[in-house]
């Protein structure tokens, strides 16, 4: 048990990150080995039917797409799901690795609460919600309780044990069979709930039919003035291509506008598939016919991000633009 929906992440050098139970490896797709065994993730196991989550952390062009961290949150502990133990502690901690690195080791922060099946999703500021779960129990039919009401984000750049920031909760129990996904306007799409073998609507945690959007504190009305519009974006970039993106600002430009690749994943059993987010490097801006506008350059190859539709975020000052749909082709 508890190595059932594996996380795998595609490390921008094209080896695959592979995480299971509370064990990790680095493969190597092209020879088909294992080629590093990566030091065990204390706090128990992660995966089917303990429901952790995972997310790799921006790539970025300021170290040549070179470096990946890999952040895994949540959990259930041993035994928990076999002798179904609904109302056991689920697990408190996020351990973060950076994969690349061959001295890479896990340094493991605690969370503001317990969480099992949470769902992690990066949001085009490069910070990452957690939301949805229980703090008690497993993953599996009938076996989670006390649900976890509070999103909390994560935040990446922020100093060891100031990361964590506790949201606004909901009323609505979100656990096994939830499901969240970023909208291009920057609200994520929170959805299901079926903890039971058939539908069922009375008693407790009952099927969950109603779909909430969860807005981030960055769509606040206060912020709405730092928030860019993007007037223009090409439909189809390729690989090392340069461009420009027409981007607006109510307010002056403070520093550099950030524009940010999201992939459009989709979500199960705690596991956002694909999910990824490449930032651009980023020119100064420019002078265009209908305003200003800032040069960018489409990432390397299908390694840093693989082909396909992305969302196109500009980001001012931790604001960001609603999305363009933008297709990377070979």
């Amino acid at each position: 048990m508890d190595n059932l929906y594996p996380f795998v992440h595609l490390l921008p050098d094209g080896r695959l990150f592979v995480f299971a139970n509370a064990r990790s490896v680095l493969y190597d797709v092209d020879s088909g080995d294992v080629v590093r065994e990566y030091p065990e993730l204390d706090g128990g196991p992660r995966n089917y039917p303990s429901g952790g989550s995972s997310t790799m952390l921006p790539l970025d062009p300021a170290d040549g797409y070179a470096r990946a961290e890999v952040v895994v949150c949540g959990g259930a502990q041993y035994g928990v799901f076999l002798h179904r133990q609904t109302d056991m502690p689920a697990a408190t901690t996020c351990g973060r690795i950076s994969a690349i690195d061959p001295d890479g080791a896990w340094a493991v922060e605690e969370m503001p609460f317990p969480r099992v099946m949470g769902d992690m999703v990066m949001l085009p500021t490069g910070e990452v919600l957690i939301i949805n779960g229980a703090q008690s129990g497993s993953q599996g039919y009938e076996m989670g309780s006390n649900p976890c009401l509070n999103p909390v984000l994560y935040r990446p750049d922020q100093p060891a044990g100031l990361r964590f920031m506790t949201l606004t909760p909901t009323t609505i129990p979100r656990m096994y069979h939830s499901t969240a996904n970023l909208l291009p306007d920057g609200r994520v799409l929170v959805a299901g709930s079926n903890p039971h073998y058939f539908y069922r609507f009375a008693g407790d945690f009952p099927t969950e039919l109603r779909v909430e959007a969860f807005s981030p504190e960055y769509l606040a009305a206060d912020k709405a003035s730092l928030r860019p519009v993007i007037k223009a974006a090409p439909e189809r970039v390729w690989y090392g291509d340069e461009f420009v993106m027409e981007v607006e600002v109510p307010l002056p430009l403070v520093g550099l506008m950030e524009v940010n690749l999201l992939s459009a994943p989709f979500a199960t059993h705690s596991f956002s598939q694909g999910q990824r987010m490449v930032k651009l490097a980023v020119s100064p801006a420019v002078t265009v016919a209908d305003g200003g506008g800032f040069g960018c350059k489409a990432p390397p190859d299908g390694r840093v991000a693989p082909p396909g539709y992305y969302m196109a975020f500009a980001v001012n000052q931790m604001v960001p633009s609603v999305a363009r749909w933008v297709q990377l082709v070979l």
